[in-house]
């Protein structure tokens, strides 16, 4: 991404920053469903257990790379602007 403008990198990096945001609040929505009056997390069996971690990892593991990326984009921003 070097023969791009800092300008469009740093829109890139504001723009990816919701989208983390929401994969972040999509997944605690997810898990506060599976809640039962105790608080505890109920699954209905060991598949949809499993494959709710797998989906919740997945996710946030997705979200967090797609957060560094984009405070990345903005930190090498204000270095090539004010460095």
């Amino acid at each position: 991404m070097e023969d791009t403008a800092p300008i469009a990198n740093l829109l890139y990096s504001i723009l990816a920053l919701p989208i983390a945001f929401m994969v972040l609040y999509w997944v605690k929505i997810r898990k506060d469903r599976h809640r039962n009056e105790s608080g505890e997390i109920e699954y209905r069996s060991l598949g949809h257990a499993l494959s709710f971690f797998v989906v919740e990892g997945l996710a946030l593991v997705g979200s967090l790379s797609i957060l560094i990326t984009a405070v990345s984009g903005i930190v090498r921003y204000i270095i090539y602007i004010y460095g």
